[in-house]
This record gives C-alpha cells, structure tokens and sequence, in this order.
C-alpha cells in the first residue's frame, strides 16, 4: 500500500516555491489521512499505524529537501509536530513487527518452548496496548497542531533571494541527490559492520529513497529503474539486520526483568527465549553478508551514475 509515494510532474523548469507546495501537500495530504485511522482503528488492521509512521517520515523529508523556501518558525512548528507523531507511531509499529513475527518463528516449534511463544505473545500484546494509547494521546495533542501548522506552512511558500538559492529545482535536484549519493557511497566504502554503524547508513539510504521519489521526474530513467531499487534492497537487507538487533535487545531486558520478579516462570520460559535469541542472532552475519554483496554492487554502479547526472543531465 505504497500510496502517494511517487511525486509526478515536477519537471526541472518548475519553480522551487511552487514545487514545495505541491510536493508538501501532498505529503501532509496521507498524514492527515492516516492519523485518525492509525489512532483510532489500529486494531482492525495494523497498516494504518504503517502508513502514519512512513507519511511522517516521507513529510519530514520534503521538509528538509525544501527548508529553503518556507519561513524558519512555521517550518520549525511543523517539524515538531510532524516528530512527536511519528515517534509515536514508531513505537506502536516495533510492536507490531514484534508481535507479527513470533507465530512464524522456528525459535517456537519444540514443545519446550511454547511457553516462551505464549509468553511473549502476552507480554508483546501489553506493550502493543501501551503504544497505541500513547499513539492516541499524540494524535490527542499534536495533530490539531500539526493540521495548523502544515496549513499555515503551504500558505508561505516563497522564492528564498541570493545568489546561491535555486529558483528552479533541477538544481536542486542536482544538489540535494549528489549530497545524498556522495554521504551513501561514503559511508557504503567505510564497509561497516557493527548493527549501529549499518543503522546509520540505513537512514541515509532512506533519506536517499525519499529525495528520487520527490525528483524522479527530473533525471532519466536509470535513477528511478536502477538506482532507487538498489537503494531499496539495502534498506531491506539492513533492516533485518536492524530488527534482530533490537529483539536481542528486548529480549535482555526481559530476561533480566522476569528473572529477577518472577525466577520459576523463568525456568519456564527460558529455552523458547534461548531459541529465539539464537534465532535472531545468526540474522546478523547473514545480513553483514547480504550487505556486503550490495556493497559491491553499489559502489560499481555509482560511478556510471556520476556519469549519467553530469553527461546525461537531468531531463528536459
């Protein structure tokens, strides 16, 4: 359900002030559309807290993208709306994938580790419970206000005057992708390997994947065919990585918890927990091993991409 992903028309000869206003509209127009949905329905179908949290994300980045043309104290005020919702919806979504892939995990098949499947099935359900009424009292105190100051905000869009300010984005274009594909690529040759370094280099790609999406249309084909899938793929590989890491997080803290309250419900559950950790573990070397084949890829392709943005120019 990857609705209103892509932004069309935006050619390189349209104004920037009046490209951010389209771009942001739109990006505020699937917030506004799942914010309700997401924290009064969540239970009927946990795609809407999905599409909350990945509208904030996709907002936040046009945000950046245009920072430029909008006035500081309402791009400000925006911002801070746009963060606590999704920080919110965050939360309610880890639960989610959490829960979603207990059912399915080899970790459960033994008899001796039902009751750890039970357990965490329980005790992931509170939390879930948790997030969502903080998701509500979010949308409770900061979705009026994100209303107001989105509004507020695509009244004001405005050419920013110097010399070194776009009045066009195909500059911009230029400008924000080459800064995004340089940071990825760095980052990509340092060959990290630790969770939190391959994290990071997560989130650029992801700041990466929004901006193509935003200026497709500005660039040939090979951005949107090629490169956007590649970006794409090593969010997917990385974010395995990401949720393994993160469950062997929880899954400390847990044990440490349910072992010091409750030490026979721990001998209990301990091999299904065991089994889990296992299992979540070997997802690490083997996303370190996906990632490295991407790697390879990527830095073989962003070079012919250097030559397609600078010998091929943007389109039009």
């Amino acid at each position: 359900m990857a609705e209103g992903k892509w932004i069309t028309g935006l050619t390189p000869e349209v104004p920037v002030a009046e490209a951010a206003g389209r771009v942001l509209a739109e990006r505020f127009r699937l917030v506004r559309q799942y914010l309700p949905l997401a924290a009064g329905r969540a239970w009927e179908d946990a795609e809407f807290v999905h599409q909350l949290r990945v509208g904030t994300r996709r907002a936040g980045a046009a945000l950046r993208v245009f920072a430029s043309a909008f006035p500081r104290k309402h791009l400000k005020a925006t911002k801070e709306a746009l963060r606590a919702l999704r920080r919110a919806a965050g939360g309610a979504r880890d639960w989610d994938v959490f829960l979603a892939a207990l059912p399915g995990s080899t970790a459960f098949r033994g008899p001796d580790a039902e009751p750890a499947r039970d357990f965490l099935l329980g005790y992931a359900f509170g939390e879930r419970t948790v997030a969502q009424a903080h998701l509500a009292d979010a949308e409770a105190r900061h979705g009026a206000e994100f209303r107001a100051a989105a509004e507020a905000l695509l009244t004001r869009a405005h050419h920013t005057e110097g010399a070194d300010a776009p009045a066009t984005i195909g500059p911009l274009a230029i400008e924000q992708l080459g800064e995004l594909m340089r940071e990825l690529t760095d980052e990509a040759e340092a060959n990290p390997t630790e969770p939190v370094d391959l994290h990071a280099l997560r989130i650029t790609a992801k700041r990466l994947r929004y901006a193509i999406e935003i200026f497709a249309a500005c660039f040939p084909p090979f951005l949107k065919d090629t490169v956007y899938p590649a970006v794409e793929r090593v969010q997917e590989v990385l974010g395995e990585v990401q949720d393994a890491a993160v469950g062997l997080d929880r899954l400390s803290d847990i044990r440490g918890r349910l072992g010091a309250a409750l030490p026979t419900q721990m001998a209990r559950v301990k091999p299904g927990l065991n089994e889990l950790a296992s299992e979540l573990r070997a997802k690490i070397p083997a996303g370190r091993e996906a990632f490295a084949a991407w790697r390879q890829q990527w830095l073989e392709m962003t070079s012919m991409f250097k030559l397609e943005l600078t010998a091929a120019t943007i389109t039009g």
